[in-house]
């Protein structure tokens, strides 16, 4: 498998709002710094866990600018791309370049269902508009459309496209993945119950949203991973299970904030349609939390 451009814990970053709803991006300094300070090697501004979907063209070129000028340039910054017209998710990427970022996370175009020949010429225009080097995010739960084989058999050789973020949940795709597209596309695990899955397959990066909340622990799998001592990485994915599932089981940003705050670190509430976590959820999460050290 090709190595990594972005090993270690990438931490797709929650967006920080008011209690109004607008962006705080004063409060995006203290939220880097506890992430680094763990371990984090990375991070992406305004990807699904930070709510990019929900942030207008000003919002997130803020948000980009205010992670950018935190991390200064401690670890590579990725922007989450997600326009739903090719024309708009240019626009995304050219502000992620002029702000400064190290590279791009290119998600389909959601709701349009484009055929593989559209998605992949979807993302070629966004990477060759731009330059940077790009993960691909295959969600389709959320975007309606798989990166499939079709798809990566005509983007998987651009020099610009260097990793593919598993979130897709389906385990048969890692050998093909190995197998068919390993010698230029490293598989990065974007699961957060099944990651060791990646690590023992030979994936050594891990773009993990409820990284905010447990980045030391998420650290501390991928390092055992790659040291080789896939034990010690079971165990740590086996403790933190429970709060996974639970994380994953629905509410998934919602989540996300509440354990933030849980943590001492203010982000502020969910935008709406999406709304904060609240009784009895939020005794689980705490109960979760204390059952790891945090109380």
């Amino acid at each position: 498998m090709t190595a990594a451009l972005f090993p270690g814990v990438v931490v797709p970053l929650a967006t920080p709002f008011h209690d109004d709803s607008s962006l705080a991006p004063e409060l995006v300094e203290p939220l880097v710094e506890f992430l680094l300070a763990a371990g984090a090697s990375g991070l992406v501004a305004a990807g699904t866990t930070g709510e990019g979907y929900a942030l207008d063209s000003d919002e997130r070129r803020r948000i980009v600018e205010a992670v950018v000028a935190a991390c200064a340039g401690r670890v590579p910054v990725l922007v989450g791309v997600g326009g739903t017209a090719t024309r708009e998710a240019v626009a995304q990427a050219r502000m992620a370049r002029d702000a400064g970022a190290a590279g791009l996370m290119v998600a389909a175009p959601a709701y349009c269902l484009p055929t593989p020949d559209e998605l992949a010429a979807h993302v070629v225009a966004v990477v060759d508009a731009v330059a940077l080097p790009t993960v691909l995010y295959d969600y389709p739960a959320r975007t309606g459309v798989p990166f499939d084989a079709a798809v990566l058999e005509q983007i998987a050789d651009h020099p610009l496209v260097v990793g593919i973020k598993e979130a897709s949940g389906d385990l048969g795709r890692i050998a093909m993945l190995r197998d068919r597209f390993g010698d230029h596309l490293a598989t990065i695990s974007g699961s957060d119950t099944l990651a060791m899955h990646y690590f023992e397959a030979g994936a050594r990066s891990w773009i993990a949203g409820f990284g905010n909340v447990l980045p030391a622990e998420h650290a501390a799998m991928v390092a055992a991973a790659a040291a080789g001592d896939m034990a010690a990485g079971w165990a740590i994915q086996e403790r933190l299970t429970p709060i996974l599932t639970n994380v994953e089981s629905g509410r998934y940003n919602a989540k996300v904030k509440a354990g933030l705050q849980l943590r001492g670190v203010p982000v502020g509430p969910t935008r709406a349609p999406m709304t904060s976590l609240a009784e009895p959820e939020l005794s689980v999460l705490r109960a979760q939390l204390a059952t790891l050290g945090y109380s």
